[in-house]
């Protein structure tokens, strides 16, 4: 599964070469929780740091502005939250190195390891926060992130943000989760996101038939990223009593291009939260060189000639839709392991 990508830096290129509008309206949306724009969100939905980076660039006067002001405004909440968590951490540290020092204890030892890595990440989190230039972590998203979305809407591309998860009309939140299995201990394993960021090929026309010739979208993007096991990536055998560990791998297509991913898309409304447009990468089984590196699945890249009929799929037969699923750039997905940024 497809579980976090990283998104294709010129969107206003993109979108000047096909004609596509920007909805500052469905953007604004995901900035307040109220149409009037008067009500906050409690919770700011998560955009990658570059998408939102280029609200804060000068706008014109109008919603574009008022959508980066906001953004400020969150941003400036988020760094006055950093620094009081900032200066208690700090103060757990000193509290029990103080400790450490008199009587060293295995419980303080913790503490101050615990107290040292979130210091660390907090700090990371100010520095990502002021920091202009923009690094390859700035345009990574994950599930439930929301992410610019291309769709046709009324003959017109419209570039609008989506949740990267497709949650469809008519079911809970709850459908968004995998709850934890009870354990032979009597305690209960975490709960885990269900895998509907990505929808399966071979599933389109049964679980996602309400979307698939009915609601299209693409996402461009430069690379995904997978968790695999890291003697697979390496193209090993696991040596004899070597635990078999994951490591992150990210796949790039040489030639170097934006990729299209065909996605299908809804919009969802219900009484626990407002509504919102949510979206699912298609996969389908991988190439060589990708099920070599330990994965099992790719999302699907469509050609740059089918981009109007895969988002004008209605009236199109479930044939000529699959043609089109069929018809990918030839390209080599070669892996490497990223290092911290």
């Amino acid at each position: 599964m497809c579980y976090s990508a990283m998104i294709q830096a010129d969107y206003d290129k993109f979108c000047r070469h096909h004609g596509a509008i920007m909805s500052l309206e469905d953007f604004a949306a995901n900035v307040w929780a109220a149409p009037d724009r008067q009500r906050k969100r409690t919770t700011r939905r998560r955009m990658p740091k570059a998408i939102e980076d280029w609200f804060l660039r000068p706008q014109r006067e109008g919603l574009g502005q008022e959508i980066g002001l906001a953004i400020r405004d969150a941003r400036a909440e988020e760094m006055a939250e950093h620094a009081t968590d900032l200066a208690g951490q700090r103060e757990r540290l000193a509290f029990n190195e103080a400790k450490l020092a008199t009587k060293p204890t295995k419980t303080a030892s913790e503490e101050v390891r615990k107290a040292s890595n979130k210091i660390a990440q907090i700090e990371r989190w100010i520095t990502d926060a002021e920091r202009v230039q923009q690094l390859p972590r700035d345009f990574r998203f994950f599930p439930q992130w929301w992410v610019p979305v291309m769709v046709m809407e009324d003959d017109q591309l419209v570039v609008k943000p989506m949740r990267y998860q497709l949650r469809k009309p008519g079911l809970p939140a709850s459908a968004d989760w995998i709850e934890g299995k009870t354990l032979p201990s009597g305690k209960k394993s975490a709960r885990r996101l269900s895998g509907t960021y990505n929808a399966r090929r071979d599933n389109l026309t049964r679980y996602w038939k309400s979307q698939f010739g009915h609601k299209h979208g693409v996402l461009v993007i430069d690379s995904f990223f997978e968790n695999v096991s890291l003697h697979k990536a390496e193209g090993r055998p696991l040596a004899p009593g070597e635990p078999d560990a994951g490591v992150e791998i990210q796949f790039t297509p040489e030639p170097r291009e934006p990729m299209l991913i065909a996605c299908i898309w809804d919009h969802w409304e219900g009484s626990e939260e407002d509504p919102f447009d949510s979206f699912a990468f298609i996969t389908d089984d991988p190439p060589p060189e990708v099920a070599a590196a330990g994965h099992d699945r790719i999302p699907i890249r469509l050609q740059m000639d089918n981009l109007m009929a895969w988002l004008t799929p209605q009236g199109r037969s479930s044939e000529e839709l699959q043609a089109i699923l069929d018809n990918r750039p030839e390209a080599f997905y070669g892996h490497t392991i990223p290092k911290a940024a």
